[in-house]
């Protein structure tokens, strides 16, 4: 794949690049382990894989079997260097689901459905490969006032309200099972850069740099500590992100 430096493909990449395993990054780390313990049944396609992050947490977490969609090759590239041959990655787009003929207990979509045009289509496309109780696990970025250059450099249509994420799961034939807020400290930081500053919040802030005076160090593993034991715990009604879980509607 081709990409020029201001492609939505080539922002991914760095970002990617620079987060590294998301040991150190206090943002990621905290919320695959908080979508993992949502994770259900022994099966898990991710759509939109990227670098295979949350596909290795699900699998070391609850040695679930996972299987991955993503159309990037220098991201599945980058995740086997990461993580090894953890699950199968399909070098598909989203949109050409339906070329998987299996089913799964967890399909999950991790910062993805706003990089998708026809957000409804995928969704009815989803139900067919769902398990008949299987779960659909979403995160997406919340608050359209919100939408920035940053979202436009990395390929986001939108972003999403609760109501109008909650509406869109209805129609397209699902029954919405839960759905919070995430990310508190974040809707603040993107905020004050994004829409304040008009410029991009630098993604250091969220990575522990052991190399950091003592002081960085003491920030970040303050936040660190936030996030774990505060906001993966309490839905404080609003934050950077939207997280629900759906199921197949019985009435459909």
């Amino acid at each position: 794949m081709n990409m020029t430096k201001d492609t939505p493909d080539a922002h991914l990449l760095h970002l990617y690049k620079n987060l590294g395993d998301t040991s150190a990054d206090f943002r990621n780390k905290n919320m695959y382990w908080l979508l993992a313990h949502m994770v259900k049944g022994k099966t898990l396609l991710d759509i939109g894989s990227g670098a295979t992050h949350f596909m290795n947490t699900v699998s070391k977490m609850k040695g679930v079997k996972v299987e991955g969609i993503e159309p990037n090759n220098d991201l599945i590239k980058l995740g086997r260097q990461l993580y090894g041959n953890i699950g199968h990655v399909y070098p598909l787009e989203a949109e050409n689901l339906n070329r998987i003929k299996r089913t799964y207990d967890t399909i999950s979509m991790i910062d993805v459905l706003e990089h998708i045009e026809d957000d409804k289509k995928i969704l009815w496309s989803i139900k067919n490969r769902l398990e008949p109780d299987g779960r659909l696990l979403i995160l997406v970025p919340a608050y359209q006032f919100l939408y920035s250059i940053r979202d436009k450099n990395l390929g986001h249509f939108r972003r999403y309200s609760a109501t109008r994420l909650k509406n869109l799961l209805y129609e397209t034939g699902y029954s919405v099972e839960s759905i919070r807020h995430w990310n508190m400290l974040g809707f603040f930081i993107y905020l004050f850069f994004e829409k304040m500053l008009k410029k991009s919040a630098p993604h250091n802030l969220r990575v522990i740099n052991k190399k950091a005076g003592f002081l960085s160090r003491l920030f970040h593993t303050l936040i660190d500590i936030w996030i774990k034991h505060i906001e993966n715990r309490i839905n404080l009604g609003f934050g950077l992100s939207l997280i629900i879980t759906a199921k197949k509607s019985n009435s459909q």
